[in-house]
């Protein structure tokens, strides 16, 4: 992508998205935990919150990080880089002919204040992401009538359900 190359260091969640990352993902704990790993919850959330157009700002609050290993986000980024590249074009699309949009995302950040500006709007997206999913998987609790014995398969159905998937897509 152009000059400016995306996801190449560590990623670092502060204030209450680290504290939602880490209800989240709890490492090792495969059973309880809703994302096997915490890059696996970056990349979901990112979609997510394009998904429902939900952005969040870097929130400061004394809580501590949880941070994603540059190693871990250089090893997802051909997938992030595809995520950036829809954010880009699906953004630009508003503005412009969709072959333009297509040019542009694909092109990726020209000027230090395009790289920015993208990682900005991946990162916004991304928290946005986690408070979503924070809110449906951890907070929600399932409705008693729920044919699902227990709140974390429910509420993983419910997020499907908001995307429009149903069980009969699932069959």
């Amino acid at each position: 992508m152009g000059n400016y190359e995306f996801f190449k260091k560590e990623f670092e969640f502060h204030g209450k998205h680290a504290r939602m990352a880490g209800e989240l993902w709890v490492k090792g704990d495969y059973e309880h935990t809703c994302f096997r790993r915490l890059i696996d919850l970056y990349m979901v959330a990112a979609v997510v919150g394009f998904r429902v157009d939900r952005k969040a700002k870097e929130d400061f609050s004394p809580f501590g990080t949880k941070s994603i290993l540059a190693e871990q986000v250089i090893n997802a980024k051909e997938e992030l880089d595809f995520i950036m590249q829809m954010m880009i074009m699906l953004d630009a699309k508003e503005s412009m002919p969709a072959e333009e949009a297509v040019k542009k995302a694909f092109r990726g950040a020209e000027t230090e204040e395009e790289f920015q500006a993208y990682q900005s709007m991946f990162h916004d997206y991304v928290r946005g992401g986690v408070e979503e999913l924070y809110e449906r998987l951890i907070i929600q609790k399932a409705e008693p009538d729920s044919e699902f014995y227990d709140n974390k398969t429910a509420n993983l159905m419910s997020v499907l359900e908001r995307f429009g998937y149903g069980l009969q897509d699932m069959e």
